[in-house]
């Protein structure tokens, strides 16, 4: 078998399977394969599904708690497995389940919100079981990618003029001259596998990072924007969104700075992983692509295993031979380092029955060869900054929490608490626990619309002296806590004619979660 870099555009894109690389935005969802079989124990296969979603304008703080709630408690009513980061500017997740739980899970984003019709949600089915996620953890988080580009000086998504391109599209592409393509993610993902445009097409480009914090400050030098000026910019990452913000920062940079300028910004949409999908025998993809999930890594599927070893360029980071797996957890062992290596099965073994003292001598090859970009300082975004600048100006969002913060403050002490920042997993006892003494009644505090609870509820106190010790103790030191979460506790008087307690209050133990609501028929 001939690699696709080795030969003409026509006979690179042998066994391309179109279809595969279209994306589902705004369509159903693929259906399920026939003819699935439980293993020897009894066990379904299960299917993965990657999906980001970004959110512009950000979602506000009390939309934002909403989503992640929402998004905790649809896992769990369809029982899918895996991790996500939930950000004010959206939601990134990898989940694991049976076949029809994961799209029962992605249909349910969309009947939540019409947002995420356009989503393309990317599922491969037919996976051994052992490879599901054990737990669904969905984490709080500023950024979906850590650029350290958080909402405030993030550039916006709706300027950025960049592309997608389908991945047939994008490997025609490769072969012109007069472009760069860029390689956005890590520099221990590219070194097992990355594009190889064919000879007199782009120019490969890897920025050789650690971390996505870098990418920005890569950007940032004089000498890549003069590689990149004048050039059509491919780029490409896992899954699509890395690709968002870079383009998103390469074109705001573009915008500050007339002088430097491009023929424009490519990206495949739905990332390497529909790309594989399309040209199952390899296209222009040579090696392995990283996965951040118990696949470990993705291959073309016709590819043979003898055609994959010959395009090892990886080494040990023991004996310097080609070896191309992540297996054992290795990391760097520079301390501002601590990448994952690659650790040859003979190393591994070696390293095990020598002890600690040689495992702690191995270095990446950016650490060896003393590439750094960490300190580094990232470009300063014209308006990005300006929007910073406006949300601590007057009418800005900082000085809205300020005085919502001193509107609660004011309120007259009453035996009645607002408590907020609760964790999913809590019942009354945890709450009455965390208060104190004198913790009478929890009224969990739900949407009026969907009854869904968010992780606020009303105490009532025993006494205004009791009310008064909490808000005391929340406001002081590390406050009041469950777990690692610091709760928000203010005096919360009823209202002139409010009902209070209401007259249908019921103490559930626990708050009515989602899975917990009548399903519609």
């Amino acid at each position: 078998m001939v690699a696709g870099w080795q030969v003409g555009l026509k006979e690179s894109m042998d066994g391309i399977v179109t279809a595969s690389a279209r994306s589902v935005a705004h369509k159903s969802l693929p259906p399920i394969p026939e003819g699935q079989q439980p293993d020897s124990y009894g066990k379904w296969p299960i299917s993965i599904m990657l999906f980001y979603q970004y959110v512009e304008p950000a979602w506000t703080p009390k939309l934002h708690r909403r989503a992640l709630a929402f998004v905790q408690a649809l896992g769990k009513k369809h029982g899918v497995t895996g991790r996500g980061r939930c950000a004010t500017e959206g939601l990134n997740c990898t989940v694991t389940g049976e076949a029809q739980a994961v799209r029962d899970f992605a249909q349910g984003l969309r009947d939540w919100d019409s947002l995420f019709d356009n989503t393309d949600f990317k599922i491969t089915d037919g996976l051994d079981p052992f490879k599901k996620f054990k737990s669904l953890t969905i984490q709080k988080k500023e950024e979906l990618v850590a650029y350290g580009l958080p909402v405030a000086v993030a550039p916006s998504l709706k300027d950025n003029l960049a592309k997608h391109v389908e991945a047939d599209q994008y490997h025609k592409m490769m072969a012109d001259s007069d472009t760069v393509i860029i390689d956005v993610r890590n520099r221990y993902e590219t070194e097992i596998g990355h594009f190889q445009p064919p000879p007199g097409g782009a120019e490969f480009i890897d920025p050789k990072v650690r971390n996505s914090h870098e990418l920005p400050k890569w950007l940032g030098m004089p000498e890549v924007q003069e590689k990149l000026k004048g050039k059509k910019v491919m780029m490409y990452c896992t899954g699509g969104i890395r690709c968002e913000r870079f383009s998103a920062l390469l074109s705001q940079i573009k915008q500050d700075n007339p002088e430097f300028q491009t023929q424009g910004e490519f990206m495949v949409r739905g990332g390497i992983e529909r790309y594989m999908r399309t040209f199952p025998k390899g296209g222009y993809w040579k090696g392995k692509n990283f996965l951040f999930d118990k696949r470990q890594e993705q291959v073309p599927e016709l590819k043979p295993e003898e055609e994959l070893q010959k395009e090892v360029e990886s080494k040990c980071c023991g004996c310097k031979k080609q070896y191309g797996l992540y297996r054992g957890q290795f990391k760097c062992t520079l301390e501002d380092c601590q990448v994952p290596i690659i650790v040859c099965p003979e190393c591994r073994t070696e390293i095990e029955a020598s002890g600690p003292s040689k495992k702690h001598k191995l270095q990446c090859a950016l650490c060896e060869e003393g590439y750094r970009l960490r300190d580094l300082e990232a470009p300063q975004l014209k308006k990005a900054e300006k929007r910073k600048a406006e949300s601590l100006g007057p009418g800005g969002v900082a000085e809205k929490a300020a005085k919502r913060r001193q509107k609660f403050a004011e309120l007259p002490p009453s035996r009645r608490l607002f408590v907020g920042s609760l964790p999913l997993a809590v019942d009354v006892g945890t709450v009455r626990e965390a208060l104190g003494s004198g913790a009478e009644m929890v009224h969990w505090i739900t949407d009026k619309t969907s009854g869904v609870w968010y992780g606020s509820t009303f105490v009532q106190m025993a006494s205004k002296s009791d009310a008064k010790r909490v808000v005391k103790e929340a406001s002081e030191g590390t406050g009041i806590r469950i777990g690692k979460r610091k709760l928000r506790v203010s005096f919360a008087p009823p209202a002139e004619g409010d009902e209070w307690p209401p007259s249908d209050f019921n103490q559930l133990d626990r708050p009515p979660l989602l899975v917990d609501l009548p399903q519609k028929k």
